[in-house]
């Protein structure tokens, strides 16, 4: 499957992860799902990173399209998100002889974050300039037309030293290359002039710069990954990690996430230039059905729940309800009344009521936010990656009680597992789902979900963005 608007490989670049003479023989390659089920896809050296998440993306009932494929190094505790341009089956060819590296299917609503949100990634501000030349540059380097320019003090761990330690440096990204200076005080004038120059379409020759830098690395020689475990020794949790087509590893520590993540988009900007920008216009032209030369212009759809509002509907018409408390009353009314008040109208025999309730119950299963086998820890792995939005949450299956189902979300940074408790309601002897000891009683999953979208009731956050369920598929053998 491919997109209405193709990629386009620019040829003055030298993008090295595509580099590999594979024959054009079509073979299978195995894409795991979060939950280690995978399945086996057909692909050639040509077929891109975006094309097989479409692919299997066509086996699924969601609508969420932010599909990436990510290469994991379980031993190395490392990965990576390939680009919608690069070929699978290259990225394939260079791991399968190793052990615990896999391509893993997952969702990932950040890979062009910086062409949606260019003001949240100001590689600039550190700069001596007006915000309106900041805003000329950063729109250059997203066209790219420019290399970006970014530096901050890192730690770095060079594998090729006789006795590697961690060393607290300056890091300064320029060209696409990577120097080191112990020197901050001198290399800021430098880096604001360069910044400056950029307006003018000059080349500043770094070497002769006093300021006593030190080329580190090419980005063009590297593949750019970050770490999902702690590496041992490391001053923090926050690693990047080049990896050469052949040699010997080099580790980027910072200081936090925002700053890792600023080296990330300044590294791939750098080292894709153009061919970032056409793979996001690629993608909105695709998803958006906008016209080719508007991408920037039209938003990405962005579905939240806080564009919903709560409703009374128990009179003649429905009315807007703005009080947090006359809307919890309202839902526990709905709760005990309104959406049960079908099931004793009318007669029914005792067979058909039981299969009416039992698909009541199992109404949770087909529901996108449903994971019926995933553990906690695959909980917590999938909430982290997705960024640090409070109220993305799921619901599955408890693996220590069972017929129990536990909601994991996230909120301030932190993942929290909720038991969702099961008690009978007397009354019309039931069994209800609650998350606050009864207060609120929900007859089934489903309205549970729905009343916290709304309220947050004893959570502290409304659920906002449910991962989207992953149907397990059959492995092949």
């Amino acid at each position: 499957m491919t997109s209405s608007l193709p990629y386009t490989q620019f040829e003055d670049e030298n993008y090295s992860d595509d580099q590999l003479d594979l024959p054009m023989t079509p073979r299978e390659i195995k894409v795991y799902h979060i939950d280690d089920t995978y399945e086996t896809v057909l692909v050639t050296p040509s077929t891109t990173s975006e094309q097989v998440c479409s692919q299997i993306g066509k086996k699924f009932i969601s609508q969420f399209y932010a599909w990436s494929i990510v290469e994991v190094w379980k031993d190395e505790g490392i990965e990576r998100t390939l680009e919608n341009h690069e070929s699978v089956l290259i990225c394939y060819h260079r791991m399968e002889d190793k052990n615990n590296r896999i391509l893993v299917l997952r969702l990932n609503d950040k890979m062009f974050h910086m062409f949606k949100h260019p003001e949240e990634f100001s590689l600039y501000r550190s700069l001596d300039i007006s915000t309106k030349k900041q805003a000329k540059i950063i729109q250059k380097v997203l066209n790219g037309d420019t290399c970006p320019l970014h530096f901050s003090q890192v730690w770095v761990y060079d594998c090729n030293k006789t006795k590697p330690l961690w060393d607290l440096t300056v890091l300064l990204l320029k060209d696409k290359n990577l120097y080191l200076t112990s020197n901050h005080k001198s290399v800021v004038p430098h880096i604001k002039r360069s910044g400056i120059s950029y307006l003018h379409n000059t080349i500043m020759s770094i070497t002769r710069d006093k300021c006593q830098v030190q080329v580190w690395a090419y980005l063009g020689d590297f593949r750019i990954f970050t770490t999902n475990k702690k590496i041992p020794g490391a001053p923090s949790a926050h690693c990047l990690c080049l990896v050469p087509d052949s040699g010997i590893k080099r580790y980027i520590a910072c200081s936090s996430i925002t700053t890792q993540s600023y080296w990330m988009c300044a590294m791939r900007l750098s080292k894709y230039g153009k061919q970032l920008r056409d793979n996001y216009r690629s993608f909105v032209k695709k998803h958006n059905d906008a016209n080719e030369y508007e991408y920037n212009k039209k938003p990405l759809p962005n579905e939240s729940v806080r564009s919903h509002v709560a409703m009374d509907f128990s009179g003649n018409v429905g009315r807007i309800v703005e009080d947090p408390k006359e809307a919890l009353a309202i839902a526990q009314a709905e709760t005990g009344s309104v959406r049960r008040s079908w099931r004793s109208s009318g007669r029914t025999t005792p067979g058909l009521q039981a299969a009416v309730t039992k698909l009541e119950n199992d109404i949770h299963l087909s529901q996108p936010w449903y994971h019926k086998n995933m553990s906690r820890d695959q909980a917590a792995n999938v909430l982290h990656a997705l960024g640090n939005k409070d109220g993305v949450f799921l619901i599955r299956e408890s693996k220590s009680k069972c017929g129990s189902y536990v909601l994991s979300f996230k909120c301030g940074g932190k993942i929290i597992h909720t038991p969702i408790v099961t008690q009978m309601d007397p009354l019309n002897d039931q069994v209800c789902f609650t998350l606050d000891n009864g207060v609120i009683k929900f007859y089934d999953l489903l309205q549970l979900v729905e009343f916290y979208q709304l309220n947050a009731g004893s959570l502290p956050t409304r659920l906002m963005h449910y991962v989207v369920q992953v149907p397990v598929v059959p492995v092949t053998k």
